[in-house]
C-alpha cells in the first residue's frame, strides 16, 4: 500500500507540473498569432528576416524567427541563428569596464593616457568615463577610415583603427563639453581592458560574461577569417534587387558581438537576476552622463535613456553592413524587447516598437482634448513696421540648408517679401518688425524669420519657432570654380584627393573610392550628398589663393586637406 501511495503522489505531482507548464505556455502564447502578423512580411523563403523576443518579469513570453539566414542556400533564420548585433556590443564593453572598476583595477575617472600613453596630449584630461559616455571629443573611427579612403567592407582591424585615432592632432570639442557619438572611444576601452587583463578582449568577455551566463553561442568576432556555424548573412537592397552586404571587421569594443536571440535573452534577464554584476554596476550603466555645464545627456554607459508612454526605457540600436539590431527595456514595467535583422532596409527601431506598442497598449495614455489646438498665434500689432522695397530687395536670393541639402527662395513680390520652400513646406509671407527681422502671421506658431550673418560673415536666413525648431540657410553666391581645382593632402590620414571639373560639375576623386560630386554654395562653402563631405570649407591666403579645405560632419570636426 505504501509503495502504491508513493506512486500515486508522484503521478499527481507530474500531472500538476505538466498542467502548470501547459497553462504557462498557453498564457505566454496568448495572441501569438496576432504578434506573428506584425512580421508577416518577413515570413517567406526569399527574403532576409528577423529574430525577436519579448521578456516579462524575467520570463520569455514570445520568441520567434522569420525569413532567411542565407538566401543562397535557403537556410531559414531560427532562434539559434547567430547575428552580428553591431553597437549592442557597447553595453557589454561598458559592463566589463565597470567590473574592472569594481575589482579595483581601474577607476572611470582615470586619465585614458595612463593606460594608452600613445594617445596625444590634447591639453585637457580625457577620462575613461568620457569614453563610456561619448563625451571625449575624439573623432569617430568609421568617418576617419572612410575619409582616409577605406570602404567599410574592407578588412578592418583594431590596429589599423588605433593608428588613425592616435594620429589625430585635435579633438572635436573639449572633453565633457558635449555629447557626440564616437565609436573610437569604445575601441580605446577594449584596448584598456586588454592591457589590464593581459588577455584578448574576446577571451576576457568569454570568461567574464558568456561562460557564467551560459551564452554558448555568443562571442566577439576579432578574426574576420574565423569559421562560424548558424550565421545570418548580411544583405542590402540596390533598387529592387537584393545583394550581399559584406562585413569584414576584425575589431571589437564598439561592435562585432555575434549572438543569438536565445543567448541575448540571458543577458537581458541578467540585468535583474544579476548572475554576474551587481546593483552598483547596473546603476552606473543607466546613469545619464553629466556635461561640464551641469546639463545631462541622453546617453548613459553603453545605453540611451528615453521615455515612452511616460515610462523610462533604456535602449540601444546596432547597424553594421546589412545587420540591424535593437534592444529596449522598461525596468518599471518588467518588459524587455529584442530584435535582430540581416537586411539593411529593416528599420529595427520601428519594428521593435511594433512589439512594444502591442504589449504596452494598455499603458498608452488617453488623448486629452486640446481646446487651444489650431488657434492662430496672435501678435501685438505695435511690433510691426514698414520697410521699403529697396530695404527688402537685398534679402532676395536662393538659400541652402546644410542639413536637408534643400533650397529656399526669398522673393520680393508686390511690395511683400516671401520665403518659399522652407521646411514648413509652405510659402511664408514675411511681415517686418525691424530692419532685418520678420514675423509670419496666420500660423498657430510664433514664427520668426531673421536675415543676418554667420560666424564667417556670410548672409543667412534664420527660421525659428521657440522650443520647436531652429535652422538657418546660407545664401548661394557661386564664384569661378577653377580656383579650387588641384590636389589636396591630409597628413593625419595619409591620404590625398583631387578636385576636378567634369561636364556636370565638380568632383573629389580618390584612387580607392567612387567620385564624390560636390556643390558650390558660395566662395568658401561647398556641400555634398556624401555624409563624410557634407560640409566643406575652403580657405584662401592673403593673396586670395586657395590653400586648403576643411571637412566637418556629425562625427568629425576640422579635418584639413592642404593644397599641394
Amino acid at each position: 500500500m505504501k509503495a502504491k501511495h508513493i506512486k500515486l503522489i508522484v503521478l499527481v505531482i507530474c500531472y500538476y507540473v505538466v498542467l502548470q507548464n501547459t497553462l504557462c505556455q498557453n498564457q505566454n502564447n496568448t495572441n501569438n498569432t496576432d504578434v506573428d502578423l506584425l512580421f508577416e512580411k518577413y515570413n517567406n523563403n526569399d527574403t532576409p528576416g528577423i529574430a525577436v523576443s519579448v521578456i516579462k518579469d524575467n520570463n520569455v513570453i514570445y520568441q520567434k524567427a522569420f525569413g532567411m539566414a542565407n538566401l543562397e542556400y535557403g537556410v531559414p533564420i531560427t532562434t539559434k541563428t547567430k547575428f552580428h548585433v553591431a553597437s549592442l556590443s557597447k553595453q557589454f564593453t561598458a559592463f566589463l569596464i565597470l567590473k574592472l572598476e569594481e575589482e579595483g583595477l581601474l577607476s572611470i575617472s582615470d586619465d585614458v593616457r595612463t593606460y594608452i600613453p600613445e594617445l596625444p596630449n590634447y591639453g585637457k584630461k580625457i577620462t575613461i568615463n568620457h569614453l563610456l559616455t561619448h563625451s571625449s571629443g575624439i573623432k569617430d573611427q568609421w568617418r576617419l577610415l572612410e575619409i582616409a579612403g577605406w570602404r567599410l567592407d574592407d578588412v578592418i582591424k583594431t590596429e589599423q583603427i588605433f593608428k588613425l585615432i592616435v594620429n589625430q592632432k585635435s579633438l572635436n570639442f573639449s572633453p565633457g563639453d558635449s555629447f557626440e557619438y564616437s565609436n573610437s572611444g569604445y575601441t580605446l576601452l577594449a584596448i584598456i581592458i586588454e592591457r589590464i587583463t593581459k588577455m584578448s578582449f574576446a577571451n576576457y568577455a568569454q570568461q567574464t560574461i558568456f561562460e557564467p551566463l551560459q551564452m554558448n553561442d555568443s562571442f566577439f568576432y576579432d578574426d574576420h577569417e574565423e569559421m562560424m556555424t548558424n550565421r545570418a548573412y548580411s544583405y542590402k537592397k540596390v533598387g529592387d534587387k537584393l545583394k550581399k552586404s559584406n562585413l569584414n571587421f576584425a575589431t571589437v569594443g564598439p561592435t562585432s558581438l555575434f549572438t543569438t536571440i536565445e543567448d541575448f535573452n540571458k543577458w537581458a534577464i541578467n540585468f535583474k537576476k544579476m548572475t554576474i554584476g551587481n546593483k552598483k554596476i547596473f546603476k552606473s550603466m543607466r546613469e545619464n552622463a553629466t556635461k561640464n555645464d551641469g546639463s545631462t545627456s541622453s546617453y548613459a554607459k553603453g545605453q540611451f535613456i528615453a521615455n515612452h508612454y511616460g515610462y523610462e526605457n533604456i535602449y540601444h540600436s546596432g547597424s553594421d553592413a546589412g545587420y540591424r539590431s535593437y534592444f529596449v527595456r522598461f525596468p518599471d514595467l518588467g518588459y524587455q524587447f529584442s530584435l535582430f535583422a540581416n537586411a539593411s532596409y529593416v528599420n529595427s527601431s520601428k519594428e521593435t516598437f511594433q512589439l512594444v506598442n502591442y504589449y504596452l497598449k494598455d499603458k498608452k495614455p488617453k488623448e486629452e482634448n486640446n481646446t487651444s489646438k489650431g488657434e492662430i498665434f496672435q501678435y501685438d500689432e505695435g511690433i510691426f513696421t514698414h520697410l521699403t522695397n529697396a530695404d527688402m530687395k537685398k534679402f532676395e536670393g536662393t538659400y541652402f540648408n546644410r542639413e536637408t541639402k534643400g533650397y529656399t527662395e526669398v522673393k520680393l513680390e508686390n511690395d511683400t517679401l516671401y520665403l518659399k520652400g522652407s521646411v514648413l513646406s509652405e510659402t511664408l509671407k514675411l511681415h517686418p518688425i525691424g530692419k532685418s527681422n520678420f514675423k509670419v502671421k496666420g500660423s498657430i506658431y510664433d514664427i520668426s524669420v531673421n536675415f543676418r550673418e554667420n560666424d564667417y560673415n556670410e548672409p543667412v536666413v534664420e527660421i525659428r519657432i521657440p522650443d520647436i525648431m531652429w535652422y538657418w540657410n546660407m545664401k548661394v553666391n557661386k564664384t569661378n570654380p577653377s580656383d579650387y581645382l588641384g590636389s589636396y593632402y591630409n597628413d593625419e590620414l595619409k591620404t590625398q584627393y583631387e578636385l576636378v571639373k567634369k561636364e556636370n560639375g565638380l568632383y573629389l576623386t580618390h584612387q580607392k573610392l567612387d567620385d564624390i560630386k560636390i556643390e558650390q554654395i558660395n566662395e568658401a562653402y561647398f556641400s555634398s550628398q556624401n555624409r563624410n563631405f557634407s560640409n566643406i570649407r575652403f580657405k584662401r591666403n592673403n593673396s586670395g589663393k586657395v590653400i586648403q579645405f576643411e571637412v566637418s560632419n556629425e562625427s568629425i570636426k576640422s579635418i584639413i586637406f592642404k593644397k599641394e
